[in-house]
C-alpha cells in the first residue's frame, strides 16, 4: 500500500497544489484583495505567487525524496510521476501570472 501511495504521490500533490490555488484564487476576489501592494501587483495575486512558489518547492522536495530510491520498478515509475506532477504544477500555475486576478 505504501509504495502505491508513493507511486502517485506525485499526482496527488499537484492536485492538492491545483485546489489550493483555485480556493485561494476565489478567496482573494470574494474578500476583495485588490488593492495594490507593490511592484504593480494586488494583494491577491502577490498571495498566489507566494504560494505557487511554495508548492513548486514542496513538489521539487518530493522529486528529490523520491530519487533516493531506484531499486524497483515501483521506485522509478514514482520518480516519472513525480517529474510529470511537477512540471503540471508548474504549468497549472502559470497563468497567474499572465491573467488577472478577478474580472
Amino acid at each position: 500500500m505504501i509504495a502505491l501511495v508513493r507511486m502517485v504521490s506525485g499526482l496527488i500533490l499537484w492536485a492538492g497544489a491545483f485546489s489550493v490555488l483555485y480556493a485561494l484564487h476565489g478567496l482573494g476576489c470574494s474578500l476583495g484583495w485588490t488593492d495594490v501592494v507593490a511592484f504593480g501587483l494586488t494583494q491577491a495575486k502577490a498571495a498566489l505567487i507566494a504560494t505557487w512558489g511554495s508548492l513548486i518547492v514542496a513538489h521539487a522536495l518530493l522529486v528529490a525524496w523520491l530519487r533516493r530510491s531506484r531499486e524497483t520498478q515501483i521506485d522509478r515509475i514514482a520518480i516519472a510521476i513525480g517529474w510529470i506532477g511537477l512540471f503540471a504544477t508548474l504549468v497549472g500555475g502559470f497563468p497567474v501570472f499572465a491573467i488577472s486576478s478577478c474580472v
